[in-house]
Parts: structure tokens; C-alpha cells; sequence
């Protein structure tokens, strides 16, 4: 999946936001993934994107929380927060 560093760390906040939410094996898949797209987000360079190779649990991962994150923003009426996790889950869904 190609990202840019904004979309990195959109995804990184929308991960931090769902965690806890679920059981002590996801939690523990959110933490590492998170961990692993901040140590990609600090090497990355401004507006650049970059290739990110996913593995098919952390896609999985990905798209669970972010639904559930576009959920929460939905009922909250959040729009521009729900227009940018689409654009995200767009991506995680192809």
C-alpha cells in the first residue's frame, strides 16, 4: 500500500484509537503495528510516499479498527474525520 507520511500517521492515530477495544492477542497485533508504522512514519520524508508491505493479519487488523473508528466518527457527525478514514480504508480494501 502506498502512503504518504499524513496518511501514516492518520493510520498510526486511528490504530491508537481502537486499542484496548478489543482482546489481549488484537491489542497486542495494534501495539506492534503501531510501533512498526511510527518507526516508518520517523523515516519517511514530508509529502513523499512510500511503498508499505502489509501482512494479511495486519490488513485485517487495519481494516477492523479503521471501520470501527469511521463508526465512531460517523455517530459524532465528524465529517472531514469520517471523508479522511475512508479515503484510508479505500486503500486497505483493494
Amino acid at each position: 500500500v502506498k502512503l504518504d507520511d499524513y496518511e501514516v500517521r492518520v493510520l498510526i492515530n486511528g490504530l491508537i484509537q481502537q486499542h484496548r477495544s478489543y482482546d489481549a492477542e488484537t491489542n497486542g497485533q495494534i501495539d506492534a503495528l503501531a510501533l512498526r508504522l511510527c518507526d516508518i512514519a520517523e523515516a519517511m520524508k514530508p509529502g513523499r510516499k512510500k511503498k508499505i508491505s502489509f501482512e494479511p493479519v495486519e490488513t485485517r487488523v487495519i481494516r477492523h479498527c479503521l471501520m470501527e473508528w469511521r463508526n465512531r466518527e460517523i455517530q459524532a457527525k465528524r465529517h472531514g474525520a469520517v471523508d479522511a478514514i475512508n479515503e484510508l480504508l479505500i486503500r486497505f480494501t483493494r
